[in-house]
């Protein structure tokens, strides 16, 4: 994009990312095909990823480990953003089994006192909003598959990040 866009070299945005200039060069090639290929990414309907988002939080508040693994898919991935304020993950979960542990962990390892739970639309999407003592806490979002499963969560936990989220 840099390259087509500003008409900056393959060296000289290599130098930008601290990557090679192969590695650039291969980044650019992958993004032009994509985009050539223009296959639109699957956007469940909303009432979809609401009833999924709906039964993913009444298992993860019943503590279901085996009813939260099956909504979700074998190789779903999560995605956490504490900002380096907020102890989240640093790097992304993928699978469900380790995905669901991480949710059910920070709902029981770690009490938030006074927690709330509220359905919450998230740049238009269903999310779900985690609040402590009536302040944002967590805001998650899921990303469905073809089939209806749980196959990305975004989970951002940074304060600066949450300070634009109203409280239903």
């Amino acid at each position: 994009m840099l390259k087509e866009a500003f008409g900056f070299r393959y060296a000289e945005i290599a130098g930008m990312v601290d990557r090679s200039e192969a590695s650039v060069r291969q980044v650019g090639h992958r993004a032009r095909t994509a985009v050539r290929a223009g296959r639109p990414r699957y956007q469940a309907p909303v009432d979809v990823r609401r009833r999924a988002t709906d039964e993913f939080l009444s298992a993860c508040v019943g503590g279901d480990l085996n009813r939260m693994m099956e909504l979700l898919a074998p190789e779903v991935t999560l995605w956490s953003d504490g900002g380096g304020k907020i102890r989240a993950a640093l790097r992304p979960i993928t699978g469900s089994d380790k995905v669901a542990r991480w949710i059910l962990g920070i709902l029981t390892n770690r009490p938030i006192p006074d927690m709330g739970l509220h359905l919450v639309d998230v740049n238009g999407l269903p999310g779900v909003l985690i609040t402590s003592a009536g302040a944002p806490d967590s805001v998650f979002c899921m990303e469905l598959d073809e089939q209806g499963a749980i196959d990305g969560i975004r989970a951002v936990r940074n304060p600066d990040k949450l300070t634009r989220v109203t409280v239903p």
